[in-house]
């Protein structure tokens, strides 16, 4: 019972109407809750690999930690900038294939996407015969996360609609100040997620229920959809987007033995997520005038920047072994959010006359959030066989509970920071990469990485064990990579990659579209109040395809 009001608390917005206090307290999902700020958007933000940079990082899985000599390591450890002998010159690009599946469709919705990923010089400003042998400067945009992909839903649920969501979310809401002329969506007393169910006023899909004398009781009903009714559901969901980093770096060589590096770091975050969800129904033929069919399509939009350092450092007592340590600092983030949603309907006479029509829209909500991302150590260790093989492995300790939220409404805060006290916990990532010299000038390269769940064991004990949560989060991810490279006379080399990457988002964790939960007069927990249909199993399975050419010079 505590884990259910911690996840669920957190994970949705309050919206109690300041004219009237109903009865429950907490309501969302993932059609409802889009226009506010959680701690797992943070998290979905910071939820970074190291697929997306040049081929040869994501060939050998991302294991980067202690090797160096390429443009990813100012995003990595910048102390891989040192191990540059000459300058050089990189750009990236990928092609990325999307595939996300649930329990509503297991063979999932497939996405292509291209982008270039990287883009950078290393100048190698000095060189020297002293104890200081090298130092060079480097500029790079290395993309750290793909927030592209396409989900589709569809379920038959009878007598059970959204509708029946949206009347209980504007219980205690007098009708004179859900329409048109009263303009809902600038009444300060009507929070933002609270205007799907203004619309669904503004379209007819509810309506008040009056009392035997004609007056409003306070409560909504969905006239047009009586119990006995089919409702077909649908929902559409795509997101575009990406989260980047431009850096600024800087890497000493001391004696060929120590190499120590920094980088600012200065991210772009961009999405945006469009959903689109349908009803249709089925009616009993003695109803007069029904409703045909609705749709409902919240937009949502992030935009932002954040700021961040990161410093590391090399060690290799001895040629063939390398060991490497770095720190990345909290990225301090600035996100605005702008999310707004249209709704119409359709009824549909059963006697005589023309099909009716309803459509409304909201504004545009415009926000910002000041965010802060997680703090990480990574640990790498590599070992090379001579020129004709090398082996590296990685470790990385990410302390998710460091985020924090700041805005100006200080319940916001204070669920934010609930939600990362009561559930996150410290994540643990490995990664491994092995490179093969078969023949000079010729590299393969394979690789796996285990991106760990950031979530604490209470949550995750909870999540196997069927818990219920309002939004679909990422528990993991496992890549394995494959790859080649060829090193040409001229001082270029063109590098292959291939990575097989798994997303797990749920497993046997339950979560709804929409739904609500609080407490009755006697303070029991009411839950189910709306039967949400349930999503379960979603992964997003993703090939990427990468190809780096570098110059040396």
């Amino acid at each position: 019972m505590k884990r259910l009001l911690s996840i669920v608390a957190v994970a949705l917005i309050s919206a109690t109407a300041a004219v009237a206090q109903p009865t429950y307290s907490e309501f969302g999902g993932s059609l409802i809750s889009p226009a506010n700020m959680k701690y797992t958007d943070a998290l979905k933000f910071s939820q970074q690999e190291h697929t997306y940079m040049s081929a040869r990082v994501a060939a050998m899985g991302g294991a980067f930690t202690s090797l160096g000599a390429d443009l990813s390591s100012m995003s990595i450890n910048p102390a891989g900038l040192g191990m540059y002998r000459t300058s050089a010159f990189a750009i990236s690009a990928d092609l990325g294939i999307t595939t996300a599946s649930n329990n509503f469709a297991p063979a999932g919705k497939r996405q292509t996407s291209f982008a270039f990923n990287q883009l950078g010089t290393a100048l190698n400003l000095y060189q020297g015969s002293g104890a200081l042998v090298s130092f060079t400067f480097g500029f790079a945009y290395n993309k750290l996360a793909d927030l592209n992909y396409d989900e589709s839903f569809g379920w038959r649920d009878d007598g059970v609609s959204i509708g029946d969501f949206f009347a209980l979310q504007m219980e205690g809401f007098p009708s004179s100040v859900l329409s048109y002329n009263s303009d809902p969506f600038r009444n300060e007393n009507i929070y933002v997620d609270e205007w799907g169910g203004a619309l669904a006023y503004q379209t007819a899909l509810i309506d008040p229920v009056k009392d035997a004398e004609g007056k409003e009781t306070g409560m909504y009903t969905v006239t047009g959809v009586p119990s006995d009714a089919a409702v077909a559901g649908s929902l559409r969901t795509r997101s575009r987007g990406s989260v980047g980093e431009y850096s600024f770096s800087s890497g000493l060589n001391i004696a060929n033995i120590l190499y120590i590096g920094a980088t600012l770091g200065i991210q772009d975050i961009s999405q945006t997520i469009r959903y689109y969800y349908a009803e249709n129904y089925t009616q009993p033929s003695n109803h007069p005038a029904f409703l045909d069919a609705m749709a409902y399509a919240p937009v949502e939009s992030n935009y932002g920047s954040g700021v961040n350092f990161k410093i590391g450092a090399i060690l290799r007592p001895f040629s063939a072994l390398r060991l490497g340590v770095a720190y990345h600092t909290r990225t301090l983030t600035t996100l605005t959010r702008d999310y707004g949603a249209r709704m119409e309907t359709w009824f549909m006479p059963n006697n005589t006359g023309d099909p009716t029509y309803y459509d409304s829209e909201t504004l545009i909500n415009n926000y910002t959030y000041n965010y802060s991302s997680p703090s990480k150590l990574l640990l790498g260790l590599s070992y090379s066989l001579g020129s004709r093989a090398l082996v590296s492995v990685d470790y990385d300790i990410v302390w998710n509970r460091s985020m924090t939220l700041q805005s100006r409404y200080h319940w916001e805060e204070e669920n934010f920071q609930a939600g990362v006290d009561g559930d996150l916990g410290t994540s643990h990532n490995v990664r491994v990469g092995v490179e093969v010299v078969p023949v000079s000038g010729v590299y393969l390269r394979g690789g796996y990485a285990h991106y760990g769940s950031p979530f604490n064991d209470e949550a995750e004990n909870y999540a196997d064990d069927g818990g219920w949560f309002y939004g679909a989060y990422k528990r993991s991810t496992t890549n394995y990579s494959l790859g080649a490279g060829l090193r040409f006379a001229s001082g270029s080399v063109l590098d292959f990659a291939w990575t097989s990457s798994t997303a797990r988002y749920t497993d046997s964790v339950l979560y709804s579209f929409y739904g609500e939960y609080g407490t009755d007069a006697g303070g029991a927990l009411i839950t189910d109040e709306v039967n949400s249909p349930i999503v379960s199993d979603t992964k997003h399975r993703k090939s990427v395809f990468t190809m780096t050419y570098s110059l040396l010079f």
